[in-house]
């Protein structure tokens, strides 16, 4: 990739359209839409139900290496020989929550499944360092552990 210099900004040349994919399924009884937008810098997801978007938050994968509390702790990683802690997220990584997230619940369990679908994505390449932004409109009935489940499914379809 080339980067072009003009005045203060940096200008990184990108395929147009961005990479682009989408997949629904219903999850008890309600059209979930989700869909993936990679771009250069940004990993963008969508997770919607009957049309809303009321939550974002983001999940940056590029800890920098100098920030102590992210580093190394052999009793927070994941066991590669288990693989049952593939199921765990990632210990350094941090959801975000940048708007909405006034209902407490909806709130953990988006903050939850963006480092669930960030640690999925760290996983399969180690080396990304975008910044995976995700928004959500879910149903509160969405709180469940197989409603969770499905969730992440249906995203991780699209990533």
């Amino acid at each position: 990739m080339a980067t072009a210099t003009s005045g203060h900004y940096g200008v990184t040349a990108a395929p147009y359209p961005a990479r682009t994919k989408s997949a629904s399924s219903p999850i008890k009884g309600i059209e979930t839409t989700a869909t993936t937008v990679n771009f250069a810098d940004k990993i963008f997801i969508t997770v919607t139900q009957n049309g809303r978007l009321a939550h974002w938050v983001h999940v940056p994968l590029d800890i920098a290496a100098t920030d102590s509390s992210m580093s190394y702790n052999p009793y927070l990683d994941r066991d590669d020989e288990d693989p049952a802690s593939d199921l765990l997220p990632m210990h350094h990584l941090t959801a975000t929550t940048i708007l909405g997230g006034t209902v407490p619940e909806l709130d953990v369990l988006g903050q939850t499944l963006a480092t669930q679908i960030a640690s999925a994505i760290k996983t399969r390449d180690e080396r990304e360092a975008r910044m995976v932004v995700v928004g959500m409109g879910l149903d509160k009935s969405m709180i469940g552990r197989e409603e969770f489940s499905q969730l992440v499914g249906l995203v991780l379809g699209v990533v």
